[in-house]
C-alpha cells in the first residue's frame, strides 16, 4: 500500500528543509505508487511535479507530466470532475509560464466551465482561477482584465481563515498588474502589505515571497527610491537561491539587481563631479582624445573637428540625474573631411574605441542598442546627410521648405570644442536658421492651423458631441502653437518630449508654455475655447510687437494673411 499522506508530509518538509532534492523525491514516489498500484496518488504527485517542473521552466518536464496526467484521467474517467479540474488548472498554469498563452486559455476555460458546475461561489479554488486568469491576461497584455481578476480572487480569499498566504500573494499580484496600468502608487501599497504579512507569518517564508520582495524592489525604483530597491531585490535573491538555485527567475532578478546597482553609481557620480553630460564629454576629450589625435594623427589633428552634437539630452542641456541610466556618459564626436575620413576614419574609430571607458568618479557610458552610433567618428557629408538629407545648407530657398526642424536641431545643437580647420563649424552656422521667407510662410501656416484646430473646429466638434474629433482638434491646436511660437522666437524645436523644455529660453511668447498647461488642465469645454482664444490673442500682441502685423483680430487666420503680405512687402 502506497500511504500518499506521509508522502505528503514528507514533501511539505522537503520544500522547507531541502528544496533542490524535490525533483529525484517526487520522481521515487510516482514509481512507489505505480509498483503499488495506486493511479490516485500518481496522479497528485504528477500534479506536484508539474508545478515543480514550472517553476523551474522546464517545459519538457511540464509537457510530460501533462499528457501523463491527462492519460491517466481518462484511464480513471475523471473528465468532468474536480480532480479532472485541477489537472488542467496545473496544465494551464504550467504552459502559461511557459508561455504558450493560447493552450493555456484553453485549459483555463475547461476548469472554469467545471468549478462553475460543482463549486459553490465562495470556494477558495475559484478565488485561485481567478489569480491564474489574471496572471494570463497581464501577460498577454490586458491588465484591466488582469486586475479585474484578481480583485474578485481577493474578495474571496480575506473571507477565508486561515488564507493570509493567499491574501499576500494576492497583494503581490495586484502590486505588479498596477505597475503595467501605470498605477504605482496603488501598486506601491499592495506590495507593502504583502512584504507584510509574508514576513509575519511563522517559520519557513512561503515561496512566493520572493516574489513580493521583487515587487516591491521594482516599486522603490519606480519611485526613485534606489537605496531601497537595490535592498529588495538582494533578499529577493537569497529567498530564490535558497528554494529553487539560481535559475532563470534568480538571473532576471539579478538583472534588476544590477540596473539599480549602475544607476545608483551613475547618479552619485553626477551628483559627485557636478558635471553636466557636456562638461563629461569635454573633459574626457582634453583627458584622453585630445592627447590620443596629438600622439598618433600628427598630420591630421589640426583638420579634425571635436565636440558633442547631435541627439540626447545633454546635447540641449537637459540632462540630469535621470539622464544617467542610459546612452550617457564620457564621449565626444569627430567630425572629418570626406577625403580624411576615406583615409583614417576606420582606424580613428578602432583608436577612439580604444579609450579607457572611464573618467575617475564617472562610470563608462552605457549604450542602448537605440543609442548606438551618436558619439565617435563622423564624415561630416555623413554626419548632416543623416539627419537633414543634405550635406550642406540649401542654395535655394526651396529646398528650405522640405528640410526637418527637430533634425535641424539635431545637427546644430551641442557644443564644438576644437575645430582648426573651420569647415564642420561654418556648415552648422549655414543651418542655423530659415531664411526669412521661409519662416514666415511656415509661421503663417502654423497660425492657420491654429485657426482652424482650434478656433473654428473645436468649438464645433464640441456641440456636435464628437468627443474624439474635439480632442483631435485640441492636439492640432496645441502642436500648432507651439510650432508657431518656435518660428516667431527663430530657433528651431528639438525632440517632441523636449519641447516643453526648451520653450523656457524663448524670449517671445515665454508665458506660452503655461497657458497651454492651464488649457490641458481644464474639464469644461467652455473654459477650453476661452483658453484657446487667450492663447490667440497672446499671439496677436506678439505679432503686432515685432511688427509682423498691423491687425488687432484675434481670428488667427486674419494673422495668417498678415503675415504673408508683411513676406511680399519686406523678402
Amino acid at each position: 500500500m502506497f500511504y500518499l499522506n506521509f508522502f505528503l508530509q514528507q514533501l511539505d518538509k522537503m520544500y522547507e528543509e531541502n528544496p533542490r532534492e524535490l525533483e529525484p523525491f517526487l520522481k521515487s514516489g510516482i514509481d512507489d505508487a505505480r509498483r503499488e498500484g495506486d493511479d490516485g496518488a500518481v496522479l497528485v504527485i504528477l500534479n506536484e511535479l508539474m508545478g515543480y517542473y514550472r517553476v523551474m521552466a522546464d517545459a519538457d518536464g511540464v509537457d510530460r507530466c501533462a499528457e501523463e496526467a491527462l492519460e491517466l484521467c481518462k484511464k480513471l474517467n475523471l473528465k468532468g470532475t474536480e480532480n479532472y479540474a485541477t489537472v488542467l488548472l496545473n496544465i494551464a498554469t504550467g504552459y502559461r509560464v511557459l508561455g504558450r498563452y493560447d493552450q493555456s486559455e484553453a485549459y483555463y476555460r475547461g476548469t472554469a466551465q467545471i468549478y462553475d458546475k460543482l463549486l459553490p461561489p465562495e470556494d477558495y479554488r475559484i478565488a485561485s482561477l481567478h489569480n491564474n486568469l489574471s496572471s494570463l491576461y497581464a501577460e498577454t497584455g490586458r491588465p484591466g482584465q488582469a486586475k479585474a481578476e484578481l480583485e474578485k480572487a481577493m474578495a474571496l480569499i480575506s473571507k477565508l481563515t486561515d488564507s493570509e498566504v493567499e491574501v499576500a500573494i494576492t497583494h503581490s499580484n495586484l502590486g505588479n498588474v498596477c505597475f503595467q496600468l501605470g498605477e504605482n502608487s496603488e501598486g506601491m501599497e499592495h506590495m507593502l502589505k504583502a512584504v507584510e504579512i509574508f514576513e509575519s507569518a511563522p517559520g519557513k517564508k512561503d515561496a512566493h515571497y520572493a516574489g513580493a520582495l521583487a515587487g516591491l524592489g521594482q516599486a522603490f525604483y519606480i519611485e526613485g527610491k534606489l537605496d531601497d530597491a537595490k535592498a529588495e531585490y538582494e533578499k529577493a535573491l537569497i529567498e530564490i537561491e535558497e528554494n529553487y538555485g539560481k535559475n532563470e527567475y534568480y538571473n532576471i532578478i539579478k538583472g534588476n539587481l544590477e540596473l539599480v546597482e549602475d544607476t545608483i553609481l551613475r547618479s552619485e557620480a553626477a551628483k559627485n563631479r557636478n558635471l553636466s553630460g557636456m562638461g563629461i564629454s569635454r573633459l574626457y576629450y582634453e583627458t584622453y582624445g585630445k592627447p590620443m589625435l596629438e600622439e598618433k594623427y600628427p598630420d591630421y589633428a589640426e583638420r579634425i573637428a571635436v565636440g558633442l552634437v547631435g541627439e540626447g539630452s545633454e546635447c540641449l542641456g537637459f540632462d540630469d540625474e535621470n539622464s544617467w541610466d542610459h546612452d550617457f556618459g564620457p564621449a565626444f564626436c569627430m567630425w572629418l573631411t570626406a577625403e580624411d575620413y576615406k583615409e583614417i576614419g576606420a582606424q580613428l574609430q578602432a583608436d577612439y574605441d580604444a579609450l579607457p571607458k572611464e573618467l575617475p568618479g564617472i562610470p563608462a557610458r552605457k549604450t542602448m542598442e537605440t543609442g548606438k552610433h551618436r558619439v565617435g567618428v563622423f564624415s561630416m557629408d555623413d554626419f548632416f546627410m543623416k539627419y537633414t538629407g543634405t550635406a550642406q545648407a540649401p542654395a535655394d530657398e526651396q529646398s528650405w521648405w522640405g528640410l526637418n526642424r527637430e533634425a535641424l536641431c539635431t545637427v546644430t545643437n551641442g557644443e564644438v570644442f576644437s575645430d582648426p580647420l573651420g569647415e564642420f563649424t561654418a556648415r552648422r552656422q549655414a543651418f542655423c536658421s530659415f531664411p526669412d521667407s521661409v519662416r514666415l510662410g511656415k509661421l503663417a501656416l502654423r497660425l492657420g492651423e491654429m485657426a482652424q484646430t482650434g478656433q473654428y473646429n473645436y468649438p464645433r466638434m464640441v456641440k456636435r458631441g464628437d468627443k474624439g474629433a474635439a480632442f483631435m482638434c485640441l492636439s492640432g491646436f496645441v502642436q500648432a502653437a507651439v510650432d508657431a511660437a518656435y518660428l516667431i522666437n527663430n530657433v528651431y524645436p528639438p525632440f517632441y518630449k523636449w519641447k516643453f523644455k526648451a520653450m523656457e529660453k524663448f524670449t517671445c511668447l515665454e508665458t506660452l508654455g503655461v497657458l497651454i498647461e492651464e488649457l490641458l488642465e481644464q474639464s469644461d469645454a467652455a473654459a477650453k475655447t476661452s483658453k484657446i482664444e487667450e492663447i490667440c490673442r497672446t499671439f496677436v500682441t506678439e505679432l503686432r510687437h515685432l511688427g509682423l502685423s498691423a491687425s488687432d483680430e484675434v481670428f488667427l487666420e486674419t494673422q495668417k494673411a498678415e503675415i504673408l503680405k508683411f513676406a511680399d512687402k519686406n523678402m
